[in-house]
């Protein structure tokens, strides 16, 4: 009996010893954490991640840049996410920089409005930045309401003169955004209500179209832009009469993700021949990614309407994460490119075409 109730106490014993180790394992374990999980927001215009939803809705900033022969080069246009080239008078193009994801200072040469810019300025509600313009731009921005920033009026308080660049006025405007984006706070705008966007591939696509790896627009007799594509980057350079266009801020070669070449004539309309562009209405157009192209159409029901782009079966365009650039140019001719011989094609190699809707689409 003694040696039972030993053996008893013995296996007592031996259990608490157990049960109170088990107990300090528990104790010292570290409750299992889960990671929250991330919220990935994108930047409107190009599709990037970022880490808050702030940039998202800063407002967007469209800036006429001058692409006169000695304003050239232009400084930060490797940071917009959008870049629009319209014709203006005489033998010259213009630009419309859109910033959103990237603010930076020191951007220019800045110029004057022109109605068409304003209108395309008015279909992302963008701040709209200028330095004067011809009589039918400064009108467009009163009909079109858009926030208005002008270096007539602002010369020496947000838009000034550089001196350090060699050019000579109006050529050497230049201005900052997170200086333009002070002057609105302080005026009470709200610089933080973004709505538009465009419409992005949600991953990596397969991009279908004709196999199209350079193209040239012919603007005017003496004007002339190209796009290569560069299969190692994924992207188009940019040729600009014959030279690569490179930042004057950055030093960066100019390049982009998405090419959109719009068909729009433009006539004159305008005292010393500034043009009427036929933005308004429906027309056709081209658009290259990934070394690929297809034919599109536009449609732009007024001049406060956004531009809607459409594939041939109805459906809208989708871009590739990163810049858009688009050149507008008059008609189909002024777009010249290359395209795989078909095994219907008589002869060997490619061929040079201009632009011709039917033809592109009965090749796909």
């Amino acid at each position: 009996m003694k040696k039972f109730k030993q053996l008893l106490l013995v296996g007592l014993a031996a259990t608490t010893l157990v049960a109170c180790g088990k107990k300090a394992e528990n104790k010292n374990q570290s409750p299992e954490v889960k990671e929250p999980e991330k919220i990935v927001y994108y930047t409107p215009l190009t599709h990037e991640e970022r880490d808050n939803e702030e940039q998202a809705k800063k407002k967007i900033f469209a800036v006429m840049l001058d692409n006169h022969d000695d304003a050239r080069p232009q400084a930060q246009i490797s940071k917009a996410d959008i870049i629009y080239e319209y014709r203006v008078e005489g033998e010259y193009t213009r630009y419309m920089a859109l910033f959103q994801s990237n603010f930076p200072e020191n951007v220019g040469p800045v110029r004057s409005a022109r109605p068409y810019f304003v209108q395309t300025a008015k279909e992302y509600n963008a701040i709209y930045a200028h330095w004067g313009g011809s009589v039918a731009g400064l009108e467009e921005v009163k009909k079109r309401n858009v926030v208005d920033l002008d270096g007539i009026a602002l010369e020496g308080l947000v838009f000034h003169r550089n001196k350090n660049v060699g050019k000579r006025a109006p050529h050497n405007g230049y201005i900052s955004l997170p200086e333009l984006e002070n002057y609105l706070v302080e005026k009470g705008v709200d610089v933080n209500d973004n709505t538009a966007a465009l419409n992005f591939y949600d991953k990596e696509a397969n991009i279908e179209g004709l196999d199209v790896g350079e193209i040239t627009l012919n603007f005017n007799n003496r004007y002339k832009t190209k796009f290569i594509y560069d299969e190692a980057t994924g992207k188009y350079k940019y040729i600009r009469q014959g030279q690569p266009v490179i930042d004057e801020a950055t030093g960066q070669e100019f390049d982009t993700d998405n090419l959109v070449v719009l068909f729009q004539k433009g006539v004159v309309a305008g005292p010393k021949g500034t043009l009427k562009m036929a933005n308004i209405g429906s027309g056709t157009g081209l658009l290259l990614q990934k070394g690929k192209l297809e034919p599109i159409t536009w449609e732009k029901a007024n001049e406060d309407a956004r531009t809607i782009l459409k594939y041939p079966d109805g459906t809208e365009v989708k871009f590739c994460t990163g810049r858009t650039f688009f050149s507008i140019v008059d008609e189909e001719k002024d777009a010249v490119y290359q395209v795989p011989e078909t095994e219907n094609q008589a002869g060997e190699g490619n061929t040079t075409v201009n632009h011709d809707p039917a033809k592109v689409d009965s090749q796909k």
